[in-house]
C-alpha cells in the first residue's frame, strides 16, 4: 500500500512539475554541410528546419523535443550521382544553460531519421527507387547555442549516424584507389549544422 501512495505521489508532483514548467512552440531553420563516412563522397550542402517544443525545466536545463526536416548525403567528384538523402528526424535535445537567465547553452541528445524517399513502406511495396541506402538512422548530436531573451536563437550542431547507412554492403562511392574487399569500415552519416530559431513566448 505505501508503494502504490509513494507512486501515487510520485507522478502527481512530475505532472504538477511539467505543469509548471515553461512550455513554449517554436521553429528553426538552417544549412547542413553533410557527408558520408569512408567514401569518395564530397560534402553537400543542404537544408535543414524543425518545429520544437521548448519545456523549461529549471533555470539550468531545458528539454526540447523536435521535428525536423534534413537534406544530406554527399557529393560526387566522379562521374557518379550525387548521394541525396531527405530525413525526417524525432530529436529529443537536451539543453543545459551555463548560467541562470542567460542564454548561452549546450545542446546534446538522439535522434530517429526516417528516409523520407527510401522508407519501409515504398520496401514492402517493391521500392520507388534504387537506393540502397537503410531507411532508418539512429544519430547522436551535440551543439553549443545562445538564446536572446526576445526569442532568437542562434545554433551549431554536430550530428554523427550510427548505423551503416549501405543497406547492401555495396560499399557503394568506395574510392577507387583503395581495396573494396578490405572495407569494413561502416558508412555513416555526419553532418554539421548551423541555424537560427524563434521561440514563441506563450
Amino acid at each position: 500500500m505505501k508503494k502504490i501512495l509513494f507512486l501515487i505521489l510520485f507522478f502527481s508532483f512530475s505532472i504538477l512539475g511539467f505543469a509548471q514548467s515553461r512550455v513554449n512552440p517554436g521553429i528553426r531553420l538552417g544549412l547542413n554541410s553533410a557527408n558520408i563516412s569512408n567514401t569518395n563522397l564530397e560534402n553537400k550542402i543542404g537544408l535543414n528546419g524543425a518545429v520544437f517544443l521548448d519545456v523549461r525545466l529549471s533555470d539550468f536545463y531545458a528539454l526540447q523535443p523536435e521535428i525536423s526536416f534534413s537534406n544530406q548525403g554527399g557529393e560526387s567528384s566522379f562521374n557518379q550521382e550525387d548521394l541525396n538523402i531527405n530525413y525526417i528526424s524525432i530529436a529529443a535535445a537536451n539543453k543545459f544553460y551555463v548560467i541562470p537567465k542567460q542564454g548561452l547553452h549546450f545542446i546534446l541528445g538522439p535522434s530517429i531519421d526516417f528516409d523520407f524517399d527510401n522508407n519501409f513502406i515504398n520496401l514492402i511495396n517493391g521500392g520507388t527507387d534504387d537506393s540502397d541506402v537503410t531507411p532508418v538512422d539512429l544519430s547522436l548530436f551535440f551543439g553549443i547555442g545562445y538564446e536572446f531573451p526576445f526569442g532568437l536563437i542562434i545554433e551549431a550542431r554536430y550530428k554523427q549516424g550510427l548505423i551503416n547507412i549501405d543497406l547492401f554492403d555495396d560499399y557503394f562511392w568506395y574510392s577507387d584507389t583503395e581495396d573494396e574487399n578490405d572495407s569494413g569500415n561502416p558508412s555513416l552519416n555526419n553532418v554539421f549544422q548551423v541555424g537560427i530559431a524563434y521561440k514563441f513566448k506563450i
